[in-house]
């Protein structure tokens, strides 16, 4: 599992010592925040496998926090725990216990069965706005309709997009859109970065994709929507 990183958020210390002493006998890597904001600056900078969120940290955190933490439990795989000062045991919340009562076997099945599966990624350093735009995919450059996949977005920004799709792309592999509602329909060139599967975990499948070349318009347009 050396390959598999995940990122703690816990401001308590005692109980960051001891999700990070159960990370180690598992033999996973990890990184601790100790708020959702330094969470989204080392998610900036750093790919993750999934997050460890504990609950008190979460509850007490502002409203602010909870948006910025709610966002990124859409984008990685999340498992909610709690510690218990008074038994020195860390419990786990209700969907977890659904697993395993036990923290530690609990804990190995998320990260076997649904960090590991993940690809590792990193959060975006440009705004990304939830906007559903239709679109049409080629994998080739060309759009007649024996070649085109029709998608959406989710969300996207003026350097990429995480878009919806039930096919199967590799990370790094080039692809063509064309967004039916603008005017400038020249295909935009960009690269997968991250999927994610159905079936993969409780998140919508598909594709986070940059862009590689962008029209004048096409520029003006998506930084319009991500300043909107």
């Amino acid at each position: 599992m050396t390959d598999t990183k995940i990122l703690i958020v816990v401001k308590d210390h005692e109980a960051g010592h001891a999700y990070a002493d159960t990370l180690n006998r598992i033999g996973v890597h990890y990184d601790i925040a100790t708020s959702f904001d330094q969470m989204s600056c080392l998610a900036m900078e750093n790919a993750y496998s999934g997050l460890m969120v504990d609950i008190l940290t979460l509850v007490r955190s502002s409203k602010e926090e909870k948006v910025i933490a709610y966002e990124c439990f859409n984008l990685f795989p999340v498992m909610r725990v709690k510690w218990e000062n008074k038994k020195k045991k860390i419990n786990l919340s209700p969907l977890e216990q659904s697993f395993s009562p036990d923290a530690e076997s609990a804990l190995r099945f998320f990260v076997e069965n649904r960090c590991k599966p993940f690809t590792a990624r990193s959060l975006r350093k440009h705004n990304r706005k939830n906007n559903n735009l239709n679109l049409l995919i080629s994998r080739a450059g060309t759009f007649s309709e024996d070649n085109s996949i029709k998608s959406f977005t989710l969300n996207l920004s003026r350097a990429g997009a995480f878009l919806h799709t039930l096919q199967d792309f590799e990370p790094g592999q080039t692809l063509w859109f064309r967004f039916v509602e603008y005017a400038d329909l020249a295909p935009i060139a960009a690269t997968v970065r991250w999927t994610l599967a159905w079936g993969a975990s409780r998140c919508v499948p598909g594709v986070g994709v940059r862009f590689e070349r962008l029209s004048g318009t096409q520029e003006q347009a998506l930084k319009a929507i991500a300043s909107g």
